[in-house]
């Protein structure tokens, strides 16, 4: 099941998040592929920033983010403890160059980490590029589908403000925006 709360933190909050990731001082890592770094089937390239990873402080804009996750914690009456925490920024792509058939929008599925956990994914902007969550949910690190075989079952579109809450170990996507930037912050919560 899935759960989407619009206006997570409040509006000033938002564009304050927004301005800072969309300014010239936030540090972005390039990464070759926004799925998988090591994807060389389809090569999506975008920007990162790691806060957190394995539970561990990796960044000084930690406070930014963490009255969001602390926000969804409130919503869904729980506890989660924040265990890898990054942005990502993807940027539109030559389509001609992207997309074979010109159709594929779709990034590869996947699930964040292999250990049971909560994602709470938040839209810094509204854009085009939709989030799949697919019909497939692991039942353990070694379950994984043949991805011809996984349909979506639910589409959520970016609204700035709005996080989407799944189980983690639910397969998932997005896909890759064509009129502007999508910036997302993405908890993975245990």
């Amino acid at each position: 099941m899935i759960k989407i709360f619009d206006n997570i933190i409040p509006k000033k909050q938002q564009e304050e998040l927004k301005y800072l990731l969309y300014g010239n001082r936030f540090p972005w890592y390039f990464v070759s592929d926004i799925t998988h770094i090591e994807n060389q089937n389809q090569a999506r390239p975008g920007h990162c920033h790691v806060y957190m990873e394995l539970g561990e402080v990796n960044s000084d804009y930690i406070n930014e983010v963490k009255k969001i996750s602390d926000n969804v914690n409130k919503k869904i009456k729980k506890k989660l403890k924040m265990h890898q925490v990054r942005s990502f920024l993807q940027l539109p792509l030559n389509e001609k160059l992207l997309y074979k058939d010109n159709k594929h929008r779709e990034d590869t599925p996947h699930i964040d980490i292999k250990i049971p956990h909560t994602v709470f994914l938040y839209y810094v902007n509204d854009c085009d590029g939709d989030t799949l969550i697919y019909n497939y949910v692991s039942k353990n690190i070694e379950d994984a589908p043949f991805y011809e075989n996984i349909k979506v079952a639910h589409r959520v579109t970016p609204k700035q403000g709005r996080v989407v809450v799944f189980d983690g170990m639910t397969w998932h996507s997005s896909t890759q925006p064509t009129q502007g930037p999508r910036c997302i912050v993405n908890f993975d919560m245990v």
